[in-house]
């Protein structure tokens, strides 16, 4: 063989010998030599394909058909297709684009011993261009004074892809970056290493980003932004406007008195200014007012308002004018926080004086020979012309007549003193007492209806006004009347409330005569009862003996053991009472029956007084055993019998008793036998709740301490139910003193008055002219205030009747109005009240009731007039109050010109606005091309208060020079504020198109 078939045969059997797999290629393999090309740049990148074996790691595979795709924004693949040489390798050239990013690029080989094609991929990074503008800057363009805000700025190549940190972060590289600076002292950027400027890289979106906190005085805060060279510097502001939480706020008054007349024309200004915590003013806070009002006798008021402040962080109010004199307490408060508060208290004060009024409170009284403190006071009150009273007037008194024939009058009537000033409520007042009549029913002109009157003439500057007032020595209801308020305007309402007391003197409790049985037993010593029974016994009828008076009750005591002492007659010597009852001492038996006779005795043997009650209480800690029992049940043994019966002294012995000579009840002798006995006695005075009812007294019993059986129980009961009082048993000192106490209540009976109170307003004095009263008021029937009546004892405050309502709209209705009351009867320190309204439809010094009005009491024998009760009626009372001035701005909508829909030239509009203050207007219109995130002021202007004519709306006009403005939609404000009020706004609701938005179009100055 040859040379070359040496070879041939070698390479034959080197191919018997290879794996059949070892001899395609399973492996594809991309790289790049450059892994990083600049968009828009000249350089590129060679991508070289190697196509292998991965078993073998044969690589020799020519031929191999092999195709490169990528996505075209990023640039173009040459050749897109190759054939791998023998070395299994294959090129092509990639060639950027404009568009930076990371380009995917795939090789995908193709081979005929391949059932799927091989494919590998590898990234190829496409860097920005140079720095060439400034694309985008994004920040609010107004901060809160003190607080950061975020500043990112975003800077792009001359092809519009942003200037990123890509390819830097990926070679450790330093990156471009912005440096910002504050150019206003007080303003810095965070992490600033002069804290007035600062280098920021950009990130991997091609964004710097700084933290600016701005200043802590409201105002512009510029920010110089230097981006890499040869992009210019730009410049930026940022408002830092104070509309933070205040922290104080500064008040100014005119007048700084806070004084002012109430004549219907002057006020009270206040301007208060908010600040936060760096003395800023604060615009746009909420500031809270509240008037507290206090006007005379008219109930406190309550004016609230939620104000903002304005620009200028102030907010203005006035409070009046007002016709009524009082007292305003104004307080603003920080809506946002509470603790920043300030009060100031406002006054209106009366004009000159020009009237007086006279009334007298009682106007009708007892006389003082039977109630020697009775007093009257006369009050005269001075007002000026608006019905405000007038204080530090003097005005003078004096008796100008008086009478009392026929009677008796024993001491003359009295001024307390001849004159007296006004005071802050206008009133000057003096006390008056009546006259007193002789309580000698035997002297000349005693009688016991006496009566006298006397008139009192008060007198200031010129003006005089005359009063009647009366004083009787019978019983009488003292009567209170009140107007609220005393000045109102004509078609205003006043409430009138007459109140009658039954406390005049002939309402008095009737006189009491009691008698206390105090049980002096030898249990009372248990001390199953602390201290012991005697000493919660002694406590509780020294309690029941305070609950008496002296001047009017008597009381006694009798106590019983195995024998019974009266150790007190009945008496006015409450002390000596006392005394006896402390010095009880506990032992011996029970003689229950004896002790109760003894008690009963001495009521009987006292002479009656006029209306006296008379009672007997009784308290015992045990069963009787001796004298038997109380009712006289069973058989009766008399003392002094030859075979006298001899009670135990230690056991209940219901069925006998000791007959007590001179009660009645037969006395028997059997036959044969030498004593004797009474079979009725329970059915005659020997049964003591029978003698006790005889003779006009009410038992009251009390069992105490001990368990009593059903013998005792049921004979207690029945000697008090059938006597008019009642039995209880009590366990402990604190039982025994309340039933003391509730027998107290029940024995103080009270006298009382059958009463009705007849109201006419035929004629009603107006300015001392009689009016028909249907052309002074109208009834108001305003549940649950008109008609209110109601009734309660004063001492406790425990209501009789609870409030209620009733109509009088009927009884009011026709020629001759009325109110009629059926009050029934009035006892001691009961207290009758209607409340009615009434509508005032005339002006003038009004007398509420007319001449008619009455009260009578005692079935109609007797009567007491209604006093003289005034109120004043002013035509058109102004009590303004506090008063806010608000402004309100309406745009337009600017209409399309006929046949377009755009405008070109310029844009009309027009706007409302509608103030109520007193300041001048300023306006501001702008507009803005980006949907409201900056605008641009057209137009500012000035309308002077005088230009509103006395009105609170104006129309205004104006146009929008649109033919230097890019195409495109815009949004237009306007924008409306005075110094007392905070702005308003308002912008169009749809924005109007401004030129043909449908091409490109280049603007050449």
């Amino acid at each position: 063989m040859n040379q070359w078939m040496y070879a041939y045969l070698a390479i034959g059997l080197l191919l018997l010998a290879a794996p059949a797999g070892a001899l395609v290629p399973d492996t594809i393999t991309i790289e790049t030599d450059s892994g990083w090309v600049t968009a828009g740049g000249s350089d590129t990148a060679t991508l070289t394909v190697q196509v292998s074996n991965s078993v073998s790691g044969n690589t020799s595979f020519r031929g191999v058909a092999v195709d490169f795709a990528a996505n075209n924004t990023y640039g173009s693949i040459s050749p897109a297709h190759v054939v791998t040489d023998v070395s299994g390798k294959a090129t092509a050239v990639f060639t950027p684009g404009t568009t930076s990013g990371t380009a995917a690029i795939t090789a995908t080989a193709v081979h005929g011993d391949l059932g799927e094609p091989l494919t590998g991929s590898v990234d190829q990074q496409v860097d920005h261009a140079a720095p060439y503008l400034v694309k985008n800057i994004w920040y609010s363009p107004e901060v809160t004074v003190g607080q950061t805000t975020t500043i990112a700025v975003r800077v792009v190549d001359r092809y519009g892809n942003p200037v990123d940190s890509r390819r830097e972060a990926s070679l450790s590289t330093t990156p471009e970056s912005i440096r910002f600076t504050v150019g206003s002292p007080a303003g810095f950027v965070v992490g600033a290493s002069c804290e007035d400027k600062v280098s920021v890289p950009v990130d991997a979106e091609g964004n710097a980003t700084a933290v600016l906190r701005v200043d802590t005085a409201a105002g512009e805060n510029l920010v110089w932004i230097q981006p890499p060279a040869p992009v210019k510097s730009e410049y930026i502001s940022i408002l830092s406007v104070a509309d933070g939480v205040p922290f104080r706020i500064a008040q100014a008054v005119d007048p700084a008195s806070a004084s002012v007349r109430a004549n219907g024309e002057e006020m009270v200004s206040f301007i208060y200014t908010l600040y936060d915590e760096h003395d800023n003013p604060v615009a746009g806070q909420g500031l809270r007012v509240d008037a507290l009002v206090r006007r005379g006798d008219r109930p406190e008021e309550l004016q609230s308002a939620l104000l903002h402040s304005n620009s200028q962080g102030q907010v203005m109010i006035t409070y009046g004018p007002e016709d009524s004199v009082g007292v305003a307490t104004i307080t603003a408060t920080a809506k946002e926080n509470a603790s920043v508060s300030v009060s100031q208290e406002v006054s209106f004060t009366s004009t000159e004086p020009v009237n007086m009024l006279l009334s007298a409170s009682p106007q009708s009284m007892p006389s003082r020979d039977v109630k020697a403190d009775s007093l009257a006071q006369l009050r005269a009150k001075v007002m000026d012309i608006k019905g405000n009273p007038v204080a530090g007037e003097e005005v003078t008194f004096e008796i100008v007549s008086n009478t009392s024939t026929p009677y008796n009058q024993t001491r003359d009537q009295a001024l307390e003193t001849t004159s007296a000033t006004t005071d802050d409520n206008g009133y000057a007042v003096v006390g008056f007492y009546p006259g007193a009549f002789t309580t000698d029913r035997k002297a000349p002109g005693w009688d016991a209806t006496a009566t006298g009157t006397a008139t009192v003439r008060a007198t200031w500057g010129d003006v005089t006004r005359d009063i009647v007032l009366t004083w009787k020595n019978y019983p009488y209801l003292s009567v209170e009347t009140e107007v609220s308020p005393e000045t109102v305007a004509v078609n205003e309402t006043v409430d009138v409330t007459i109140r009658l007391r039954g406390d005049g003197w002939a309402l008095q409790p009737d006189p009491i005569d009691v008698v206390l049985v105090i049980d002096r037993s030898g249990s009372m010593s248990k001390t199953d009862v602390s201290p012991t029974r005697m000493a919660a016994a002694k406590a509780a009828a020294s309690t029941f003996i305070g609950k008496m008076d002296p001047a009017r009750d008597r009381v006694g005591l009798v106590s019983f053991s195995s024998t019974t002492t009266v150790n007190n007659a009945l008496g006015d010597s409450f002390a000596a009472v006392n005394a006896s009852l402390n010095s009880l001492q506990a032992n011996g038996a029970t003689q229950l029956r004896r002790g109760i006779y003894e008690a009963i005795l001495m009521q009987k043997s006292n002479l009656d007084r006029p209306g006296v009650i008379k009672a007997v209480v009784v308290m015992s800690d045990g069963d009787w055993n001796y004298d038997g029992s109380p009712v006289g049940h069973g058989m009766g043994y008399p003392e002094n019998s030859s075979s006298a019966y001899t009670f135990s002294g230690s056991n209940l012995e219901p069925n006998n008793y000791r007959y007590y000579d001179g009660l009645g009840g037969s006395l028997q002798r059997n036959s044969g036998s030498n004593y004797w006995r009474c079979y009725d006695g329970e059915f005659t005075n020997q049964n003591m709740s029978r003698f006790a009812s005889d003779n006009g007294v009410k038992l009251y019993t009390i069992t105490f301490a001990y368990s009593p059986g059903p013998t005792v129980n049921q004979t207690m009961r029945i000697l008090a139910t059938s006597t008019g009082g009642f039995y209880e048993h009590a366990t402990s000192s604190g039982e025994l003193t309340n039933i003391y106490e509730r027998i107290a209540g029940e024995l103080k009976t009270e006298a009382g008055v059958d009463t009705r109170m007849d109201i006419s307003f035929d004629n009603v004095e107006v300015n001392s002219a009689p009016v028909p009263g249907n052309q002074v008021f109208d009834y108001v029937y305003a549940q649950p205030d008109s008609t209110r009546i109601y009734s309660y004892f004063s001492h406790n405050g425990s209501n009789i009747t609870d409030p209620y309502a009733r109509d009088d709209r009927q009884s009011w209705a026709g020629a001759s109005p009325c109110l009629h009351f059926n009050i029934g009867t009035v006892h001691l320190h009961q207290v009758w009240e209607t409340t009615f309204r009434l509508n005032v439809t005339k002006p003038g010094n009004i007398n509420v009731f007319g001449s008619g009005s009455t009260i009578s009491f005692n079935g109609g024998e007797e009567t007491l007039p209604l006093p003289d009760t005034f109120i004043t009626a002013v035509e058109g009372l102004m009590n303004l109050g506090m008063t806010s001035r608000t402004i309100s701005v309406e745009l337009d909508q600017p209409p399309l010109p006929a046949g377009q829909d755009a405008f070109s030239d310029s844009v009309p509009l027009s706007w409302n606005i509608t103030y109520n203050g007193t300041c001048d207007i300023d306006e501001a219109l702008a507009y803005s091309g980006d949907g409201g995130l900056s605008w641009t002021v057209f137009l500012m202007k000035t309308i002077p208060h005088d230009e509103m004519g006395g009105n609170t709306w104006k129309k205004d006009s104006t146009s929008l020079d649109a033919s230097n403005l890019l195409p495109g939609d815009y949004l237009i404000r306007v924008v409306a504020s005075a110094l007392d009020t905070p702005e308003a706004m308002d912008t169009i609701s749809t924005p109007v198109r401004i030129g043909d938005t449908s091409g490109a179009f280049i603007r050449i100055g």
